[in-house]
């Protein structure tokens, strides 16, 4: 009890707008049944093969290029809590329209506008958790950020799993209500909101007036990091792509029950895993951090080149897994925000999203297309070696950073 005491103190002296966003991402995970089972719905209950699915993930991501870059740009120039209520709003509407529906392609376009809508909101609360912290805090907020999403998450997957074969269109409801609970509780609590001080902004957070390209311009090192962030996401993505894939070919018709109960270990393993790690960790670099969680998450995949019908190497894959996540889930945003004008927050995190959804994307339409011709085993291989030249790139990547923004080692 001491220790868990302990542990959570750090996440104290927060301002109260953040723990009423953190509070905001219980209830919304909690009802997270349906993008976890997304490649399974398209699978199993549409007939989809694997290539097709990436297909459809792929034009999905591109749909959200330019609603990502409207949402950085509503971020830098409204108020952040009209953008959130507003884009969760229509988001839910989408949500229970799926539920009162008879399962097609068409329910599956109208989920994917809602999520589209959803997604949009990202550039907004990322960076109002920034506008609410100084650079020193931000580590902790994003950490804590990270541990409420997945507190909701514990039982969610679970439930998706089982009410996967007979009752999905509950699962699209409960998604849609527990949405616009959050919804409510942003739009009442958060009262708030206001840009931080000159005094709290980093070295290199501050205000500047010139257009987005001139910003990048002038770092153009961040334009690397973005590509170093897209191959990160798309071996990342494999956990909702090419696992439940792979549980489906060792275990048939349990694959889907199986992912359910990886992914809520995968949550529960977050919040043991959450505080813990982060005040391990606190002293390192963020880049450091970076490079040792996607060292994690490439090992943890690289057991599946193994696995047959051993479940128990899927669980202690996912517990590795899941702390490389952790570890570049806290350190990522905070990573980008110390070294960007406060005033391009919004765009230029939905610029980070957008190539991750992007190349993320292209790369499982490629990834299904070989599962397809070839076998997953084969597609795990390549999978191992791109992380293998992902961490060799990023080795010589920490070198340039040091070099380019000196202020903050």
């Amino acid at each position: 009890m001491n220790i868990a005491r302990h542990l959570f103190a750090m996440y104290g002296g927060l301002k109260k707008e953040i723990y009423i966003l953190c509070f905001g991402r219980i209830v919304t995970s909690m009802g997270s049944l349906i993008w976890p089972m997304l490649t399974l719905i398209l699978k199993n209950k549409l007939g989809f093969d694997a290539s097709q699915i990436g297909f459809y993930m792929m034009v999905l991501s591109l749909i959200m290029i330019p609603c990502n870059l409207i949402g950085g740009k509503l971020a830098d120039r409204y108020n952040k809590k009209t953008i959130i209520v507003t884009l969760d709003l229509l988001g839910v509407s989408c949500f229970l329209i799926c539920g009162f529906m008879q399962l097609s392609i068409v329910t599956i376009l109208i989920y994917a506008l809602g999520s589209i809508f959803q997604q949009m909101e990202g550039p907004s609360f990322d960076s109002l958790i920034a506008d609410l912290t100084s650079a020193d805090e931000r580590e902790r907020a994003y950490s804590l950020s990270y541990l409420s999403m997945n507190l909701g998450l514990v039982l969610a997957p679970t439930l998706g799993g089982l009410l996967f074969e007979n009752y999905l269109a509950l699962a699209f409801i409960i998604s849609g209500f527990a949405d616009l609970s959050s919804t409510i509780l942003i739009f009442f609590l958060v009262k708030d909101i206001k840009k931080e001080t000159e005094a709290e902004e980093g070295f290199y957070e501050k205000k500047e007036s010139d257009a987005l390209w001139q910003v990048l311009c002038k770092r153009k090192l961040l334009l690397v990091y973005f590509l170093i962030a897209s191959i990160s996401g798309l071996i990342y993505a494999q956990f909702n792509f090419l696992i439940p894939l792979h549980l489906e070919a060792a275990f048939f018709e349990k694959g889907a029950l199986y992912f359910g109960f990886l992914t809520s270990i995968n949550a529960a393993v977050v919040i043991i895993g959450t505080p813990l790690l982060t005040r391990i960790f606190l002293a390192w670099k963020d880049i450091h951090r970076l490079y040792l969680g996607n060292f994690l998450e490439i090992l943890a995949l690289s057991f599946y080149i193994f696995i047959r019908d051993q479940f128990y190497l899927c669980i202690i894959s996912m517990v590795l897994f899941t702390f490389g996540e952790i570890i570049c889930t806290i350190s990522s945003t905070p990573y980008l925000t110390k070294r960007i004008p406060s005033t391009h927050r919004g765009r230029i995190l939905s610029i980070q999203n957008i190539t991750s959804m992007v190349i993320g994307s292209l790369g499982n339409v490629t990834v299904g297309s070989l599962v397809d011709i070839y076998s997953i085993h084969f597609v795990w291989i390549l999978i191992l070696l791109l992380g293998v030249f992902l961490l060799i790139f990023f080795y010589f990547y920490q070198r340039w950073d040091k070099k380019c923004y000196r202020q903050l080692y």
